[in-house]
């Protein structure tokens, strides 16, 4: 699952990726900002799942140094 997320946060077009996980993998998730450290992540939990709100500190079209 974190390495399907790690995909979509490197070819994003977009500045923000809402994803929908399990609970309990939260850890994944983070992990993934270990990679790309241009990205923020907010996780909120709902009932039966996990919403997960990527954030790109870096504007698209941009390259961080």
């Amino acid at each position: 699952m974190g390495l399907e997320v790690g995909w979509y946060l490197r070819f994003a077009r977009t500045e923000k990726i809402t994803a929908l996980v399990d609970k309990g993998t939260e850890d994944q998730l983070r992990h993934q900002l270990e990679i790309l450290p241009e990205w923020d992540l907010e996780i909120f939990e709902e009932e039966d799942h996990v919403r997960a709100v990527f954030h790109c500190k870096v504007p698209r079209g941009k390259k961080s140094d």
